[in-house]
């Protein structure tokens, strides 16, 4: 796997590509460098080149017994959760000592205090090993565009209202970060500092996962194992327990946290590439802290595919816990959040393979992941809803050639974002500009993320520099739960209800809890962007909570069709509030439709081929995301509530399309944008302003 092991195995990797040429300047060294982050693809073989394995242990190395064992009442969130901090570091240049300034040594840490020295002389060969020099890249012009992405993330965590916990190596590093973000206009007040020696930034995989538990809802950390060579990565968690507080509960278990998704509710998912580096038997490095001499790469059990299943359940899914196959063209991470995420206990949401790739293998794994993840039963016992976003293009806006160029040079995916409460720190790749991405074709498909996440605030990052890498903004990033939670569970009523709630009303129910109680619990709804209402939810048992939208008053005879919106507030005994969906104040609300329209032959549907308008509301134009699978021919009819048809065209297209309306024409209201032909019709909604 790529990202996988020591940057002092790789750089060997690359210096036999780079036989033949001699490196000329600084910049050819670091572009070197950065690549070999982005290759970590390595043999056993390579991994015992410098460090011997330790002996296997004469004892049966089969796990025996319980397992791991968490304090009671433990749950883990899901990381659209709030969150009180995101842990991330900046970019590192490891020099050995004398050679600081000579681009023909590199030192690549392996424990704390003591890294392999690698000199250049027609190839990276290894050149003996001791004390290192490490400093923080800062400068962009110097280390190129790289670097900068480290930093954008420490505003956008900022921004999202939580602290940005920043891995330096030491405590001097803080002031130069500082006043980098300083110089760069970016924000400073919520940064704190953990000191402490590191492998590489992929904190998504080598950090804890954490979780809540015990009546105080207190935060936890389970430590999984990481990669062989990789043993300053792995010890992030104890970093964060010494310096954070927060206590650290360590397994055994191999594990990746990109290869991990929660819905937290008791269900765990990953894909089959767990299994591999459970497989092995080659552990971490360890040593006696004195002699070079003792360090050495520990033996550790190996696992069958049932005893990994059966551990990660009984840690993290004691609901479910479910291996899909992997994608075989992700970059080599096999990881699930490259494409997949939940955005809430109910609703998956995909990058969408264009019809274009349809012959490409992970197309194909794809589409049968998504069937079987939405075939499981949610918490209330539904089947999961799913939503798609778009999927990135090449620099030029065109079409990937085929897998092997993907996987080899862009391994792009938007689903690789991070959630910082109200924000999404989101992967782009042009450059931004003025807070968006320059190229039309990326700032189009930003805008149908806008749309497949309504109320957040976007916040795009040009990672283009990870290109090939497997990884991107959710990779280098890791969520810190917040403090003192009041944490909502509701099967939420989204997308076409049809007749069902023509004369009955419209049931919401939530699961509601707190530390200190619940104060009080309130629905909020709307009918077709009017005034909002409130209906005060009852308390019931087992911290339940209900109410009802009277959807049996917004309609009569089946004559109009009905746009709801709605979202929950709970205020805990404590004094703290939050909503549900969370970005609720900025727009972030559930929405149903009701009914039909006989004017315009108008029924409710739903169609994964079509996107959202956005911006909506919309000035003067909102666009939509149509992927078809063929030629195909639609009328496109925009309708206002009273039934009256304000404008009507086609839509003749194939494969991936942006079809934009120019709303400027269109008097200020809400409208319903029908595109139907013999076979189906679908609606989404449109607000003019």
């Amino acid at each position: 796997m790529k990202k996988l092991f020591s940057l002092a195995i790789s750089l060997l990797v690359i210096g036999a590509a780079m036989a033949q040429i001699e490196p000329v300047n600084k910049e050819m060294r670091l572009k070197s460098v950065r690549e070999s982050f982005h290759q970590r693809d390595i043999s056993k073989q390579q991994i015992k080149a410098n460090h011997p394995v330790a002996p296997a242990p004469k004892e049966a190395v089969q796990p025996k017994g319980t397992g791991l064992q968490l304090p009671a009442n433990n749950w883990f969130p899901g990381e659209w959760e709030e969150v009180k901090a995101i842990v991330v570091t900046c970019y590192y240049d490891y020099r050995v000592p004398g050679h600081e300034n000579d681009d023909y040594w590199y030192a690549d840490p392996i424990v704390s205090g003591y890294a392999d020295y690698y000199h250049y002389s027609g190839g990276w060969q290894h050149n003996g090993g001791g004390a290192y020099v490490a400093t923080p890249c800062l400068d962009a012009a110097v280390y190129g565009d790289f670097v900068n992405v480290f930093l954008y993330l420490m505003d956008a965590i900022q921004l999202g209202g939580a602290e940005a916990w920043v891995r330096i190596e030491s405590a001097e590093d803080s002031t130069l970060i500082k006043n980098k973000l300083t110089g760069m206009g970016l924000r400073t007040n919520n940064l704190k500092w953990i000191i402490g020696t590191g492998n590489s930034f992929w904190f998504r995989d080598c950090g804890p996962i954490a979780f809540y538990y015990g009546d105080q809802d207190s935060v936890g950390m389970v430590d999984f194992g990481y990669y062989a060579g990789r043993a300053l990565d792995d010890s992030l968690p104890s970093l964060i327990e010494q310096q954070m507080g927060i206590p650290n509960y360590i397994t055994m278990i191999k594990w990746e946290g990109g290869n991990c998704v929660v819905d937290g509710a008791g269900m765990v998912l990953s894909s089959d590439a767990i299994y591999g580096g459970n497989q092995s038997t080659y552990g971490q490095y360890t040593w006696d802290g004195v002699n070079p001499s003792t360090i050495q790469i520990s033996n550790k059990p190996s696992l069958s595919h049932q005893q990994v299943k059966d551990s990660l359940a009984h840690i993290m899914g004691p609901r479910g816990c479910y291996i899909i196959p992997a994608f075989q063209y992700d970059g080599g991470t096999g990881h699930v959040d490259l494409y997949c995420e939940l955005v809430d206990e109910n609703e998956f949401v995909f990058s969408k393979f264009p019809e274009h790739y349809k012959n490409w293998v992970d197309y194909k794994t794809a589409a049968k992941n998504i069937d079987s993840l939405c075939s499981y039963t949610s918490v209330f016992g539904n089947k999961f809803k799913r939503h798609f976003i778009p999927f990135p293009c090449t620099n030029n806006g065109g079409y990937f050639l085929n897998q092997v160029q993907y996987d080899n040079n862009f391994t792009r995916t938007y689903s690789n974002h991070t959630f910082v409460n109200n924000v999404i720190v989101q992967p782009c790749f042009s450059q931004v500009v003025n807070g968006e991405p320059s190229a039309e074709w990326d700032r189009l498909r930003i805008d149908s993320i806008k749309a497949a996440y309504p109320g957040y605030t976007i916040y795009p990052i040009d990672v283009r520099t990870f290109d090939g890498s497997g990884g991107a903004i959710h990779c280098i990033t890791k969520q810190i739960p917040a403090d003192n939670p009041v944490r909502i569970l509701h099967p939420s009523i989204t997308g076409n209800t049809e007749n069902a709630y023509y004369n009955t009303n419209a049931p919401i129910t939530a699961t509601i809890t707190n530390k200190s109680g619940i104060e009080s619990a309130k629905l909020v709804y709307r009918v077709n962007g009017g005034q909002w209402n409130e209906v005060a939810l009852t308390a019931g048992s087992d911290n339940s909570f209900n109410g009802e939208i009277p959807t049996s008053t917004f309609t009569s005879n089946n004559e109009t069709f009905t746009t709801v919106e709605y979202y929950i507030s709970a205020t805990s005994n404590n004094g703290k509030t939050i909503t549900k969906p969370m970005p609720a104040a900025q727009g972030g609300y559930y929405t149903f439709y009701l009914g039909h329209n006989p004017a315009a032959g108008i029924n409710a549907a739903e169609d994964e081929a079509f996107g959202q308008f956005y911006p909506n509301p919309a000035n003067d134009h909102s666009s939509i995301e149509v992927s078809l699978n063929g030629n195909e021919s639609y009328e496109v009819v925009i309708v206002d509530l009273m039934g009256r048809i304000a404008h009507r065209s086609t839509l003749n297209a194939q494969g991936e399309i942006i079809y934009t309306v120019n709303t400027s024409k269109l008097s200020s209201g809400i409208y319903n944008v029908v595109f139907q032909n013999k076979n189906e019709r679908i609606v989404r909604r449109l607000v003019v302003k």
